[in-house]
């Protein structure tokens, strides 16, 4: 039986929600077509997890969609976004069905949502109806499929309990054939402690996978780790061979057979659906990788319960030295199996081989190297010396490893520029690890000034990078200053010839940081380089208000909006001549990085205007989109005393705009002066508008002089009004008006004829 070690944290542990077949009764599925998904439980969405499975309907609208049980009418919800047109009925069973994206409802449900409508002459509508006052009986037609809302034509169902917690359709009575295993593409391995690199600089590297059958997966290379690490896995899981992808529904971690951490994609809940952005690796999330998932919890505690285990990071305690397996084992709802291992030797803090001491020579030197305690448990078979060049490393074709002495390893380099020589120890374990030791030799105390800095902002700290154009290897060190105040000093890893690396977490003393200065040396006494104008800063820890220079932006990070502390940076840029450009640019620029990072919660930006206008009114922050290269309008933008405030979900490039123009209404299918048959008329158009958008609510059809439903399609951009009624043979009037975000409304009026039939 699977057990997690008692010797590790206490398991946080999570009621598992259980659905007897007696408690569930038989339930059929809303639709009497062939099921096929296009998306699953808990799949990866901006801001949430997926709350319900999406069934095609085979690219049509339409298709009947039936009551799965008996029940009553509890809710029902139009909107232009989102799902659209949805409804949520309450069965009997005591479980909540949700539709979404529908065309038309059932008569019974048209009649009291048509009549609030009318009463308040708005499109959008959110009803909940009193218990029993509609009632359905399983298999009775309750709507038709659409694409309202977002998306193309699908139905978007879901399970909800009691409580109005979604469950997972395919796990809670609507089962599908299926006999695909899940899938594995690639495996991340990342640092979790607060100051640890990789050999080559990076926090993360990757492990390529080998498929060997179909519900086997192996990771050829044998890691080495001795310091705390993370494991994400990209994977997916199919229902059908040439199905669509969705997420897999359980995934379990193993080390030396021992269960270490567990995902189960059960159920979620409304109050921490942010907690997707933890669950799946959100920064490759954005770049459209969305089914990578992490298998342990980042140093703050995630929200979703789906995850059963402690933090998932190997090498918190005192693991054992020597080699252990690592083995996922995916599982989907309905049973099919496939498992991924990997094999890693865990070692000590520092070197397998510690540097004894050195006995040089005119012609080289002679290398003494002290083992571990535990050097037998690596099973070592061959060692070989490298040596940096400026490619990076290669076998040293000047020095030879002699063997042991008096339980020494000695190891020779016949070169007359020994001190120079960047030196380190490749060993060979039993299993096919690759060790690269510590470099234990050509680091000098000082080195040439020619040297450059970038730096990274990663989720959990800041990764700098130092590059030196010259080869030789030196020691180095950096300086953080905050307002001319010496904060803190560093000291980057020698990575090979040129290259220098360092990870420094979030820190009270990093709150901010405006210039780092850097030398190839530790001695303090040697003028440095500098990287000014900068404006990093830890969020997290406190409140506060960033606010630039001249006072034109103001962003409020409030420690509760973030998991844990990062560092973001937050600069702005002047525009000069912004009258000049095409979409009434009207402040200079924001830039907040990275362009993407983990909130628990919106934060705010607030742009204030130095140009007092009129039209100051009409303007919103906008956001650059740079995969689409555009300006996206935030839709919560609103101006007040010539301040613009939005909010964001994380960084990018913001800007004021103002909007001066309507939107336009186009491609209508009634003409003035012409005539139609009445039978089956419906109004159609479309609406666009390039910058602030088309809020709910905000386009009026009205035939006669009488207010029309009309619903929209942001995707489509059309518009479908029907009369409530045929018309009468003669003429008829029809007025459509649309406003965007800031007030801009657009008009058009014509006559048309209705013929005798």
């Amino acid at each position: 039986m699977d057990r997690i070690s008692t010797k590790r944290l206490t398991l946080l542990v999570f009621a598992a929600l259980v659905v007897t077949a007696a408690s569930a009764g038989a339930l059929d599925w809303p639709l009497r077509i062939p099921i096929d998904l296009s998306s699953g439980f808990a799949d990866y969405r901006p801001l949430h997890f997926h709350g319900g499975i999406d069934i095609r309907t085979g690219g049509r609208v339409g298709q009947p969609v039936y009551a799965p049980t008996d029940g009553y009418l509890w809710r029902v919800k139009t909107a232009y976004r989102g799902a659209g047109q949805a409804m949520y009925l309450k069965g009997d069973d005591g479980f909540i069905y949700v539709f979404g994206h529908l065309s038309r409802y059932a008569e019974k449900i048209t009649r009291p949502l048509l009549a609030r409508q009318l009463a308040e002459q708005k499109y959008s509508q959110d009803i909940f109806f009193p218990a029993d006052s509609i009632r359905f009986k399983k298999g009775e037609l309750i709507a038709h499929t659409g694409q309202s809302g977002l998306g193309g034509p699908h139905l978007h169902f879901e399970k909800r309990t009691a409580d109005n917690r979604p469950i997972n359709p395919l796990k809670n009575g609507f089962d599908l054939s299926d006999k695909v295993r899940p899938s594995f593409l690639n495996l991340f391995v990342r640092m979790t402690d607060d100051s640890s690199l990789f050999n080559d600089g990076r926090r993360e590297l990757t492990g390529n996978i080998r498929k060997v059958s179909s519900e086997k997966y192996v990771v050829d290379t044998v890691f080495y780790f001795n310091r705390p690490f993370g494991v994400s896995v990209d994977c997916f899981d199919l229902m059908r061979d040439g199905g669509m992808k969705k997420s897999i529904h359980k995934l379990t971690l193993y080390y030396d057979g021992q269960l270490y951490y567990q995902a189960v994609l059960d159920t979620i809940n409304f109050e921490t659906t942010r907690s997707v952005a933890l669950e799946y690796d959100y920064v490759r999330a954005v770049e459209g990788q969305k089914r990578v998932r992490r298998l342990y919890r980042r140093l703050a505690p995630n929200p979703f319960s789906g995850g059963l285990g402690p933090v998932g990071v190997y090498g918190l305690f005192d693991e054992k030295i020597g080699r252990h397996e690592g083995k996922i084992v995916a599982e989907d709802e309905s049973g099919n199996k496939a498992e991924l291992t990997f094999a890693f030797v865990w070692g000590p803090v520092g070197s397998v081989l510690v540097l004894d001491s050195t006995v040089t020579g005119n012609r080289g030197a002679d290398f003494y190297f002290q083992p571990v305690a535990e050097y037998d448990r690596f099973g070592i078979d061959s060692i070989e010396v490298l040596r940096a060049n400026l490619n990076g490393w290669a076998l040293d074709e000047k020095s030879e490893v002699l063997g042991y002495e008096d339980g020494r390893l000695k190891v020779q380099t016949e070169t007359a520029s020994v001190e120079r020589a960047l030196l380190r120890l490749r060993l060979y374990a039993d299993g096919g690890c690759v060790i690269d030791d510590q470099i234990f030799n050509g680091i000098t105390a000082r080195g040439k000034p020619r040297i450059e800095l970038e730096y990274d902002l990663l989720e959990d700290g800041l990764l700098v990078h130092l590059h030196a154009r010259l080869a030789r290897a030196s020691k180095t060190r950096l300086e953080l200053y905050y307002r001319d105040s010496l904060i803190g000093v560093e000291f980057p890893r020698c990575i090979n010839m040129t290259d220098y690396a360092c990870f420094i977490p979030p820190q009270e003393k990093y709150r901010r940081i405006d210039r780092i200065g850097y030398a190839m040396t530790l001695a303090d006494d040697i003028s440095l380089n500098f990287e000014d104008s900068l404006n990093i800063i830890a969020v997290g820890f406190d409140d506060e208000e960033i606010e630039s220079s001249d006072g034109q932006f103001v962003v409020t990070l409030a420690a509760d909006r973030f998991y844990s502390p990062q560092f973001i940076e937050i600069h702005n840029y002047r525009i000069r001549q912004r009258n000049r450009t095409a979409l009434g640019v009207n402040s200079d620029r924001l830039v907040i990085s990275p362009a993407a990072f983990v909130c628990r919660d919106n934060f705010e930006v607030r742009i204030n205007l130095v140009r007092k206008s009129k039209y100051n009114q009409f303007g919103g922050i906008g956001w650059l989109d740079l995969k689409e290269n555009k300006w996206v309008w935030l839709e919560d933008s609103r101006s007040e005393n010539h301040t613009l405030t939005a909010s964001s979900i994380g960084g990018g490039t913001f800007i004021a705009l103002t909007d001066y123009d309507g939107p336009e209404i186009s491609e209508l299918n009634l003409r003035a002066g012409h005539s139609y048959p009445g039978q089956g008329l419906n109004i159609r158009f479309k609406v666009v508008d390039t910058l602030s958008g088309i809020p709910e609510n905000s386009i009026s059809v009205k035939l006669n002089g009488n207010w029309l439903p009309a619903a929209y399609d942001p995707e489509t951009e059309l518009v479908v009004a029907s009369p409530l009624e045929p018309l009468k043979p003669g003429g008829h009037h029809l007025g459509v008006m649309v406003t965007d975000r800031v007030g801009n409304m657009t008009e058009q009026y014509l006559q048309f004829e209705i013929r005798n039939y």
